[in-house]
């Protein structure tokens, strides 16, 4: 009988997405995709962003939402300098976030993997440590992540050269690059997170050593259809 509850128990999942709207959206909608599926979803933000963001919004209310500390509890990621927010979310947060999964597991809550934001690498390092298997979701588009990763490997050169070339990409100008990469120099923190959001995933090779990080989920477009009836023009 245990066994057979077990196996009709739906999978749960944890989401995990940076504390700011822009990061927060993409991974409540994937959330609502997972529902429609029977997946059980938590969304997992910051007590600052669940008591000053999500109470206005009502596109979370199907989701359960947990909240974890990041170390400005009163007034977020705003509060602080870029690199002593990062360095005290990173610190702060994974031990919290390793309670709310303690607190889940005790309450006989299981947890069968956590879909975490690109930008905080180092909540693969609480999965693990769970053995909980990890996604990497990269809510930014796939082409700017594709300039970035190329920054990361050391493909394109800070700063770029006049034009610059990615495959599936046309060539580039350099101001036609994301900020972080044409003027990376006045926002060193974030320019850092945005080209070390790929550590995890970095090669096959690191993917077979850490078997937890079991998928790498992407926001982008395969294609725009336009159709034309009677001359109107159809994007589907």
């Amino acid at each position: 009988m245990g066994e057979q509850h077990k196996i009709n128990k739906p999978p749960h999942v944890l989401l995990f997405p940076f504390p700011a709207q822009g990061h927060i959206n993409p991974l409540v909608q994937f959330g609502k995709r997972l529902l429609s599926k029977g997946v059980k979803t938590t969304l997992v933000t910051t007590i600052y962003i669940l008591n000053s963001t999500l109470p206005h919004n009502n596109n979370t209310t199907s989701i359960e939402i947990k909240a974890i500390s990041d170390g400005f509890d009163e007034g977020g990621f705003a509060s602080a300098d870029t690199e002593s927010y990062l360095k005290t979310f990173k610190e702060v947060g994974s031990k919290s976030l390793a309670d709310l999964i303690k607190n889940l597991q005790s309450e006989g809550t299981t947890i069968d993997a956590i879909i975490y934001d690109s930008f905080i690498t180092w909540a693969l390092e609480v999965a693990i440590e769970f053995g909980i298997d990890g996604a990497s979701f990269f809510t930014q588009a796939c082409a700017v992540n594709s300039i970035y990763y190329h920054v990361h490997k050391g493909l394109i050169s800070l700063p770029p050269d006049s034009t610059v070339s990615v495959p599936g990409l046309p060539p580039l100008e350099r101001w036609e690059t994301p900020s972080f990469v044409h003027n990376y120099g006045p926002y060193p923190g974030w320019s850092q997170i945005v080209f070390s959001q790929f550590v995890n995933i970095g090669s096959l090779q690191i993917l077979s050593i850490n078997s937890r990080n079991r998928w790498v989920l992407l926001c982008y477009f395969l294609y725009l259809q336009i159709e034309e009836l009677n001359g109107i023009k159809f994007i589907k």
